[in-house]
């Protein structure tokens, strides 16, 4: 419960709006490949294309339309992280997000990490809005301005993970050369995270639940 990382649909709040917005849209949005009515998932997604056809529909529209004339108990947090979910539940499926589109930022920090605003900043640059279907999760090149994923990458280049830390990707030794001087400051190894995380939580008064 509560959230878990600081990525986008790393929280119940996330699902939360999602669930709202495809309530609002008529049909589910995250579960989009979902075949069949369940507890769980109960309006059913209907499979890629047919959400994508939905959205283009003038109903992807009409929620930029709605949730900007909104009035929200909170102007710097609620309207405007709506409209951030709402334009990355439309990139999942490729829908078109017309140019004269206005999407704001969070003015404050809560809800709105700065992972989470990275990823969205690259969402922005990368998306191709012509139908292709936006991998928020996809891995992408740390380098500076590059943040290349592998299909995006010219054939016979892949990206490589960094050799201490496994955590970050780079497309080429420029990139990693590039970033070096901000990645130097969080670059451990794998054992070295997992030691700090544990005593992190050692001296805590909170237990973890797995639920």
């Amino acid at each position: 419960m509560g959230r878990w990382g600081e990525r986008f649909f790393g929280g119940d709040s996330d699902f939360d709006e999602a669930s709202y917005i495809s309530e609002d849209a008529g049909i589910e949005l995250f579960y989009y490949e979902a075949d069949k009515h369940d507890a769980e998932h109960p309006m059913g997604g209907k499979g890629l294309e047919a959400t994508r056809d939905h959205l283009n529909n003038s109903v992807l529209n009409r929620l930029f339309e709605k949730y900007s004339a909104e009035k929200s108990e909170n102007l710097f947090y609620g309207k405007p992280l709506r409209l951030v979910h709402t334009a990355v539940l439309a990139m999942r499926v490729g829908a078109t997000i017309e140019p004269n589109t206005q999407i704001l930022f969070p003015l404050f920090d809560t809800g709105f990490r700065a992972p989470m605003k990275e990823q969205f900043e690259v969402a922005l640059v990368h998306y191709k809005n012509d139908g292709t279907p936006y991998d928020l999760f996809a891995d992408r090149c740390k380098g500076p301005g590059c943040d290349k994923a592998n299909d995006e990458l010219e054939e016979g280049v892949t990206l490589k993970k960094c050799g201490k830390c496994q955590d970050v990707s780079y497309c080429s030794k420029t990139c990693q050369k590039g970033n070096w001087p901000e990645h130097k400051k969080l670059c451990k190894t794998p054992e070295q995270r997992k030691a700090e995380e544990e005593a992190r939580w050692a001296g805590s008064p909170f237990v973890m639940l797995n639920v």
